[in-house]
């Protein structure tokens, strides 16, 4: 069966006790912790607190974490920005082994100019990649690299570049980004799913609506394809509902934050739980 999960981000503005009682309350089995989380990422990265909050959430059985994104790169052509933003992905796996987290998931970085990544941005991803592997090192915990949207700088965003780098780093793993892989193809989700069914640990499942990625996956022809694709292939780890509260009309509350996860997840389950 697999694990039902929300990103922490989708409760941004509340404390975090607040945001396990809301995962708690909609039905989640597990959640994907964002070290951004803004009661987390602004206090100081307290995690004896967050230990203790998990462990007060019998529910949330299993916590995954993301390590951070916004306003770094790890391939950045500033040596500066590059250095401050693998240090965040060193830091944020010492901090998931210390929460007893299976899973990371981190990104790949882009090229810093809006053009085709060239060798050169290849090379910066191997040496990011290099410094992840030795942070893990002899730890329990997975690192998950996760397939990006399809823009032109982009360094991991289609089945052959994907391929290429776990061919390449046979230790790392993969986190399936529906919403991203869709607004390639749908035929290109399914082939995501294809060739690296067994590199899977944590899919991100949302939907897409015109140019908006992270809609709900409910309202989404295709994500409900590749999701049913993914039951039928007997996937049963984390589906991780990465939901974007600004695609809505008006500020939602908690309550309606809380009911709509609690759709998506009953959604999921019907696919998953026939």
């Amino acid at each position: 069966m697999p694990q039902y999960s929300v990103s922490s981000m989708y409760f941004h503005e509340y404390k975090i006790s607040d945001i396990f009682d809301f995962a708690s309350d909609a039905g989640c089995s597990s959640m994907e912790f964002w070290i951004e989380t803004p009661d987390f990422w602004l206090n100081g990265l307290p995690a004896d607190n967050l230990k203790e909050i998990i462990a007060q959430h019998k529910k949330i059985r299993q916590i995954t974490v993301h390590s951070p994104v916004l306003d770094i790169n790890p391939c950045s052509v500033n040596p500066d920005i590059a250095e401050v933003s693998i240090q965040s992905a060193e830091r944020s796996i010492k901090i998931a082994e210390e929460i007893n987290a299976p899973i990371i998931t981190i990104h790949p970085g882009r090229r810093t100019a809006k053009r085709p990544p060239g060798e050169r941005d290849k090379k910066r991803l191997c040496y990011y990649l290099q410094r992840v592997k030795n942070a893990q090192d002899k730890k329990k915990i997975k690192v998950a690299i996760e397939n990006m949207q399809p823009k032109v700088n982009a360094l991991l965003y289609s089945t052959e570049t994907l391929k290429e780098i776990l061919e390449n780093e046979t230790w790392l793993y993969f986190t399936f980004d529906i919403a991203h892989a869709i607004q390639n193809s749908k035929k290109e989700a399914i082939k995501f799913v294809d060739l690296f069914f067994e590199k899977i640990e944590n899919i991100h499942v949302s939907g897409t609506e015109g140019k908006k990625t992270h809609t709900l996956p409910k309202n989404c022809g295709d994500a409900n394809e590749v999701l049913n694709y993914l039951s039928d292939c007997g996937y049963n780890k984390h589906l991780t509902l990465e939901i974007e509260d600004l695609n809505f009309k008006s500020h939602l509350d908690s309550k309606e934050k809380i009911t709509i996860l609690n759709e998506q997840i009953e959604f999921m389950k019907n696919i998953f739980e026939p």
